[in-house]
């Protein structure tokens, strides 16, 4: 029932502030709107207002706005089609920016109540580059390499940048210090002692299965006797050997149910940055850091792109809304914190989907108001038509596919 109430509302708040803002861009530019609906199929309630009928459909699966003159040429002053190139691309745009906006407005909230990592040092390892060069805890990181941070975030991008030394200015007290900082880099393979409290054995456990131990065969209560054949007796003793071996390819034997087996395996490269940031709660780094989440996330769906055209992931990455509800309902049973975290992102997904020059999509109906600008004239809407409806069939049936593969991954 939880499941069930957590998706209705994060479906239909994200398609409702989606259509809002086809339906205000609408308004605003001057074109009359014939139905502003949430949800596909039968209405269940309605109101008209201002010549706009308000509905409230069956299923909370989608949505529209339907504009006079958007699937046929009207001569209306108030039509969709008599309307500028411009005012037509900023009206389907509207869509997916409100979608962004929306992200970035929860992460705001959610930054604002329980705070997010600023730019002040919290702790700092006596060991590394960063206080080897001088900077202390309670120093408040004013700018990296010359370029402003507000956020933990924007501290760990500026000097993830390149690997060479960074300049970091910090405020202490009321004295401005600027540092220079070599970069210090240790290598991974993704475990934990088994017992965090002990460190004295080598049983350990994979930390993440995306990482080399995991990957490799590595499971949960291993001990780890040989690497290289050199004899291992404790967790630190596992560190000090990969990063002597400074990235080498190495032999790990464990024991497993009296078994000894051995697995290859690379260790990852991985900065270490030495420090923890203090959680602030300022509508300064609450906003940054709302504004980079929304950025980050939409960056990480290009690449994503890129890594599904390119080979990188397969199409057992992709999931549908049978996957999301399942997650919706997952993260609702946690509390609101993750919730409304992944509504952000699921907000940020539409709009950036939407976005793509995909028949049927936002994105294509841009594609076409540009191809109309460069021509001089516009492309016969029942051509265009014809393309979203095309777009619209091949969409639907993507759906019901992964929508099956959805199924058969979780049961």
């Amino acid at each position: 029932m939880i499941t069930l109430f957590a998706s209705i509302f994060v479906f239909s708040l994200v398609i409702l502030v989606h259509e809002y803002g086809h339906y205000k861009a609408a308004k605003s530019v001057g074109i009359k709107v014939d139905e502003f609906a949430i949800g596909m199929g039968p209405i269940i309630y309605k109101k008209e207002k201002n010549d706009t009928i308000y509905s409230i459909r069956a299923l909370p699966i989608g949505g529209f706005v339907k504009m006079e003159g958007e699937e046929e040429d009207v001569s209306s002053k108030t039509s969709y089609s008599s309307k500028t190139v411009w005012q037509r691309f900023k009206v389907i745009a509207a869509g997916p920016i409100m979608n962004f906006i929306l992200a970035v407005v929860i992460y705001i909230i959610i930054s604002a109540v329980y705070g997010v990592p600023g730019s002040t040092i919290g702790t700092i390892d006596p060991n590394s580059e960063l206080y080897k060069a001088g900077v202390r805890a309670n120093d408040k990181v004013i700018s990296v390499n010359d370029n402003k941070v507000y956020i933990r975030d924007d501290v760990v991008s500026e000097i993830t940048v390149e690997e060479k030394p960074y300049k970091i200015t910090v405020k202490r007290d009321n004295e401005i210090l600027s540092f220079n900082v070599n970069q210090y880099y240790r290598y991974v393979i993704g475990i934990y002692p088994y017992d965090t409290n002990d460190t004295t054995t080598s049983v350990i456990k994979p930390s993440d299965d995306k990482l080399p131990a995991h990957k490799a065969g590595i499971r949960e209560g291993d001990k780890v006797v040989k690497i290289n054949n050199i004899d291992i007796a404790s967790y630190s003793q596992i560190s000090e050997v990969i990063n002597q071996l400074k990235g080498e390819t190495l032999e790990m034997t464990v024991e497993r149910n009296g078994q000894l087996l051995t697995f290859n395996l690379t260790p990852q490269k991985e900065l270490d940055l030495g420090f923890n940031t203090k959680v602030e709660k300022s509508i300064v780094t609450a906003v940054v850091s709302s504004v980079y989440k929304t950025g980050y996330y939409i960056k990480l769906m290009f690449e994503f792109i890129g890594m599904l055209f390119t080979g990188k992931v397969g199409s057992e990455a992709v999931g549908g809304p049978v996957m999301v509800i399942s997650m919706i309902g997952e993260q609702a049973k946690l509390g609101i914190y993750p919730l409304l975290n992944l509504l952000a992102f699921i907000s940020v997904n539409l709009g950036f989907m939407n976005l793509l020059p995909i028949p049927a999509l936002d994105g294509s109906k841009l594609v076409f108001l540009i191809i109309e600008k460069v021509r001089g004239k516009k492309i016969p809407i029942e051509k265009e038509g014809f393309v979203h409806f095309v777009g619209f069939v091949l969409l639907i049936s993507l759906m019901i596919f992964i929508t099956y593969k959805d199924i058969v991954r979780l049961f």
